[in-house]
């Protein structure tokens, strides 16, 4: 190979390989151009609030929030009810009034200092949202949520944790559980604490969900109890400790145990919830029982049987034609002794 062939492939291997570098700096420079466009540059403080409040009082919330970003933004600051409506605990804002009951309505008892701001590049703008309770409210919760909506062209949303903070399209807000004290309900059930009758192997997945039919969110605390056929306990799991809203049920997933069980083992919650502890409990069985591991045993010591017995047949009966023909031998050796004696 001449020097010319040498260089010229050097070249090549040097042109491709900064055609490969432009290529991995133009994808990682896009990634981070649309991981920027794709986040909201607003967070809110405190991202949820708690409150218990008397008929006819009066009192505030402190409403933060911030900009991080390089540039003003500009919106409207809003009070509407949200509600949950699904397992997940996921808040939903509902900006009309009449579509929330009025039994947990509370966004007409919020006044705000102003309806729209402006926020300052890496500044932020603080309020007070002022509540003002009806003499005449009923004992229970109101769930309300105090929100920015940028009036500019925005990215969609900053992830918010579920039920502390929510962000809805480019709306971010902070949620106000307020409690008026009072006589209200609490009541929850346990409408549902499953898992399959019969299972091959562990774990146990246990679907459990709790509806809540009290006037105030309840957030339940109790453990799964994994125990075999004589009461001992196997294995045991909490409750992720959440937030049920009133009419509305929460959904739980557990698994309990290990790969290998056998036998029937019994499940059992036991939970509680509310300022008065109250109680919730259920139970189900569950039967564990490798079938297929048992079919390969099972056939596999039949099978060992089978040839043990064949065996033992063809042993007894070679010993047993041996037998047989020594005593042939016998009898003859004793007839030609006979025989000799009769020649003398």
């Amino acid at each position: 190979m001449t020097n010319k062939q040498i260089n010229f492939k050097f070249l090549n291997f040097k042109y491709l390989f900064v055609v490969f570098a432009y290529l991995v700096i133009c994808l990682f420079g896009y990634l981070a151009i649309t991981t920027a466009q794709t986040t909201l540059p607003l967070t809110v403080a405190p991202a949820r609030q708690q409150l218990t409040v008397d008929p006819g009082e009066s009192t505030a919330v402190n409403v933060r929030f911030y900009n991080q970003s390089e540039s003003p933004v500009s919106g409207f600051i809003k009070v509407a009810d949200f509600i949950v409506d699904d397992s997940e605990g996921t808040p939903r804002i509902v900006e009309e009034a009449g579509q929330v009951s009025p039994k947990f309505s509370g966004q007409t008892w919020f006044s705000l200092p102003f309806d729209r701001a402006t926020i300052a590049a890496n500044d932020k703008v603080s309020f007070q949202a002022k509540i003002n309770v009806p003499f005449d409210a009923r004992p229970g919760g109101r769930y309300v949520a105090v929100y920015f909506e940028p009036s500019g062209s925005l990215p969609e949303s900053v992830s918010a944790e579920k039920e502390a903070g929510v962000s809805v399209g480019s709306r971010l807000a902070s949620l106000v559980y307020l409690k008026v004290n009072g006589d209200s309900l609490e009541k929850a059930l346990l409408s549902r604490f499953f898992a399959p009758n019969f299972l091959e192997y562990g774990s146990i997945k246990i679907n459990t969900q709790i509806l809540n039919r009290g006037d105030y969110h309840i957030r339940p605390r109790g453990v799964i109890t994994l125990s075999n056929v004589f009461g001992g306990p196997v294995d045991q799991k909490s409750l992720k400790e959440e937030n049920i809203f009133p009419d509305t049920v929460r959904s739980y997933e557990n698994s309990l145990g290990q790969k290998w069980m056998l036998g029937k083992y019994k499940l059992t919650l036991t939970a509680s919830y509310g300022d008065k502890g109250q109680v919730l409990e259920g139970f189900t069985y569950v039967w564990l029982f490798p079938w297929r591991v048992a079919i390969v045993i099972v056939l596999t010591a039949f099978i060992i049987t089978l040839l043990i017995s064949s065996f033992y047949k063809n042993f007894v009966k070679k010993e047993t034609n041996l037998e047989e023909e020594i005593a042939k031998e016998k009898e003859e050796i004793e007839k030609l002794k006979q025989q000799l004696r009769k020649q003398k």
